[in-house]
C-alpha cells in the first residue's frame, strides 16, 4: 500500500521549479550585491563615470542581504516541510516586489529592470496563494 501522505509531501512539479528559480534568484542577488560594491569602489570597472550615493548603495546592499538570508530561511522551512513555509514565501515575494520598487525609486533599477525582476516574485506570490499543491505539500504531514 502506498502512503499518500508522504507522496504528497514531495517537492516536485511547479513547486520544484519554484525552488530552483528561488535558488537562482538568491545566487543572482549575491552576485549583484558583490558587483554593486565592486562598482562603487571602482566605477571604471563597469564603464561608469558617476557615483551612486552611498545611501542608495547601502539601502540596496543591506536589503538585498536581508532577502538572501530570508531565502535561506525559506529553503530550510520548505525542505523541513513546515506549514510556515507557505506564509513566509508569500511574505518574501511581496517584500521582494516592494523592495524592487524601492530600489527603482532609489535609482538602483530601471523601469524595465524593475518590471522584469518583479515578474518571478509576482508569479510566485500568486502560486503560493492559490496552489493546491503547495497546501498539500506543507500542510498534510504525518
Amino acid at each position: 500500500m502506498v502512503d499518500r501522505t508522504k507522496e504528497s509531501g514531495a517537492i516536485r512539479g511547479w513547486l520544484l521549479v519554484y525552488v530552483v528559480v528561488l535558488a537562482f534568484i538568491t545566487v543572482h542577488g549575491m552576485a549583484l550585491t558583490a558587483a554593486s560594491i565592486t562598482i562603487y569602489i571602482k566605477p571604471s570597472a563597469a564603464g561608469v563615470t558617476s557615483f551612486a550615493p552611498l545611501s542608495a548603495l547601502l539601502f540596496y546592499d543591506i536589503t538585498n542581504a536581508l532577502l538572501i538570508i530570508y531565502a535561506i530561511v525559506l529553503f530550510i522551512l520548505m525542505f523541513r516541510r513546515r506549514k510556515a513555509a507557505i506564509v513566509h514565501n508569500i511574505i518574501f515575494n511581496a517584500v521582494s516586489v516592494l523592495l524592487l520598487v524601492g530600489w527603482h525609486f532609489a535609482g538602483q533599477k530601471s523601469n524595465v529592470g524593475t518590471f522584469v525582476d518583479a515578474l518571478p516574485s509576482l508569479v510566485s506570490l500568486w502560486y503560493f496563494l492559490v496552489s493546491k499543491r503547495v497546501r498539500t505539500t506543507f500542510t498534510n504531514l504525518i
